[in-house]
């Protein structure tokens, strides 16, 4: 194959993979939504309370127990909208992240997560608890956008098995952390 014939096969690469890109941009979702649920032996007002204030998150979440040299710091508004959660970690553990209140509806707080470093990234999230049968239904939603065509690049991605363990470990944290009776900061 001469060079000329190369760089034209190079070319006409890179167009189909163009088009594929852009062709699979409308075939997959711009939102991907993760969720998982677990069942907690305790009121409702207690798994919730754990939830919606921040200053609590650092008994359960999963990304605390990655990282003992992490430093938190809360805002003082602290289970109401608007208030924020702000850790700095380890870069290849937990990075920095910022976490903020949006909403509060009756058992269900969103969050959003933005992701500073190592790489920068935003998810919304939901953290609701539901009476159920005597013990209280923790789930756990997170939710990511891709704009059209990174939107494609989901065909790549198992965002699904990359956050769920993330998610189970939280709500088997909390589980346990609620479970034992453990002590609540305010």
């Amino acid at each position: 194959m001469s060079t000329k014939g190369f760089f034209r096969f190079l070319f006409i690469l890179g167009c189909l993979f163009i088009v594929a890109t852009l062709v699979a941009g409308f075939i997959e979702p711009k939102d991907v939504s993760i969720s998982r649920s677990l069942v907690i032996q305790a009121p409702k007002e207690v798994v919730f309370d754990q939830m919606v204030h921040f200053k609590n998150w650092p008994n359960w979440s999963p990304w605390a127990r990655l990282d003992s040299t992490m430093k938190n710091s809360f805002s003082d508004n602290d289970g109401q909208p608007g208030s924020t959660f702000h850790w700095v970690g380890d870069e290849r553990k937990t990075g920095e992240v910022i976490i903020k209140n949006m909403a509060v509806n009756g058992s269900a707080i969103d969050f959003q997560f933005d992701l500073i470093k190592p790489s920068q990234s935003t998810f919304k999230g939901t953290l609701k608890a539901e009476d159920s049968a005597g013990a209280t239904k923790a789930t756990f939603v997170f939710t990511t956008h891709f704009d059209y065509p990174w939107n494609a690049m989901v065909i790549f991605m198992n965002l699904d098995k990359t956050l769920s363990k993330d998610l189970i470990n939280a709500l088997d944290n909390m589980k346990l952390f609620v479970e034992k009776g453990g002590q609540f900061k305010k």
